[in-house]
């Protein structure tokens, strides 16, 4: 196999993989990427660890065709180091793999590409345009309150439905916080209703990464148990849970006695504040609330207490003390970009929800403690 590639495409290309390969792989040929050359000067780079597979084409001038399999981590780091525009690689006997770009050359020890577990194909599958930077905000609004417990691995990703009139739900939840986001991603063709299915972890990760990179044009659809997305050259097949997901819905308030709202920022930092010299294990905060004022306090008797008053607009709802974890707090908070938000709350006891102000696409809710 013979073919000259652009050094910072075949970077991009391996650098997009590196999420999925493992030095710690069941099979050792996990750890590698598929390079396939074709006579249609494309090159394929592929990589899989049997539950993430990404799959992309980029040019490339072949002079021989053929695929081999290489150490994905280690030709990653070595394309990226080298000094010049084009890479030349070749392959020869015993799989070595030789790539010269300038006066550099680097030899790495392939793996014959028959050993590779067969990758998943789009061919025949129908896709559905959708809008991917409403998909990335979706992710980004929920993947930080997915479950790391794995005896519950249906709380171990996020919930996805298509809901029909181009809406898409993800929801996420770890049994102390739910975070939930709706919005419209059609972009042409409709979006058909499908029941929801659970996206694990890292490939949450790893479609936030690929759209991150591609922006808003991009289409999916299922085989079997695979989510796929697709973008231009590139396609995602990210292996789904097999597990029922909760019914989230019983856990949000239907209705709320007290209402406040407050500027986001300022409520931000003085949590982060106040958080100072919370409990380390659990970072509790206690919230008073009165008509006009919301105070923040922690104590915490190996450190001292802290004290803040917040500035809150339209509550009435009589007096209330309720705590909550800050880092929760804080974390809906961070990833949420409206000048103000509301709190939603009832009891003491009660789940508190938390919006953006004026703005029903999302909602979080935490649950309270006793502190």
């Amino acid at each position: 196999m013979k073919f000259v590639v652009n050094r910072d495409l075949f970077t991009r290309a391996l650098a997009r993989i590196q999420g999925v390969v493992s030095r710690k792989a069941t099979m050792p040929v996990l750890s590698n990427v598929l390079l396939e050359a074709s006579g249609a000067d494309q090159l394929r780079v592929a990589a899989t660890d049997l539950d993430v597979t990404f799959d992309g084409q980029l040019a490339a001038r072949t002079t021989e065709p053929g695929r081999i399999t290489v150490d994905g981590k280690r030709l990653f780091e070595v394309v990226r180091s080298l000094p010049g525009e084009e890479v030349d690689v070749e392959v020869g006997d015993e799989e070595r793999v030789t790539l010269r770009c300038k006066n550099t050359e680097f030899v790495l020890l392939g793996m014959s590409a028959d050993s590779y577990p067969k990758l998943p194909s789009l061919d025949g599958l129908e896709l559905v345009d959708a809008d991917g930077s409403v998909l990335r905000e979706l992710l980004e609004r929920t993947m930080f309150s997915v479950s790391t417990d794995e005896s519950r691995p249906n709380l171990n990703g996020v919930y996805f439905r298509c809901l029909g009139d181009d809406r898409i739900r993800m929801v996420s939840t770890d049994g102390h916080r739910l975070s939930q986001g709706e919005r419209a991603a059609g972009r042409g063709a409709p979006i058909p209703e499908r029941d929801g299915v659970i996206i694990p972890r890292k490939g949450v990760t790893e479609l936030k990464r690929l759209l991150d990179e591609v922006g808003a044009e991009i289409a999916f659809g299922f085989l079997e148990n695979n989510l796929v997305v697709s973008a231009g050259d590139l396609s995602l097949f990210v292996r789904l849970i097999d597990a029922n997901f909760p019914d989230y819905r019983q856990v949000i308030p239907k209705s709320s006695e007290r209402h406040v709202v407050l500027q986001r920022v300022p409520f931000l930092n003085s949590l982060k504040r106040i958080e100072i010299l919370a409990s380390e294990r659990t970072h509790g905060v206690r919230i008073e609330l009165a008509p006009g004022t919301m105070t923040l306090i922690s104590n915490n008797p190996d450190l001292g207490s802290a004290r803040e008053e917040v500035a809150i607009e339209g509550y009435d709802g009589g007096d209330l003390v309720i705590a909550f974890n800050a880092k929760y707090m804080r974390e809906i908070l961070g990833i949420l970009s409206a000048e103000k938000v509301e709190l939603a709350l009832n009891e003491a006891l009660s789940p508190g929800l938390i919006r953006e102000h004026e703005n029903q696409d999302y909602l979080f809710v935490v649950m309270p403690m006793r502190i």
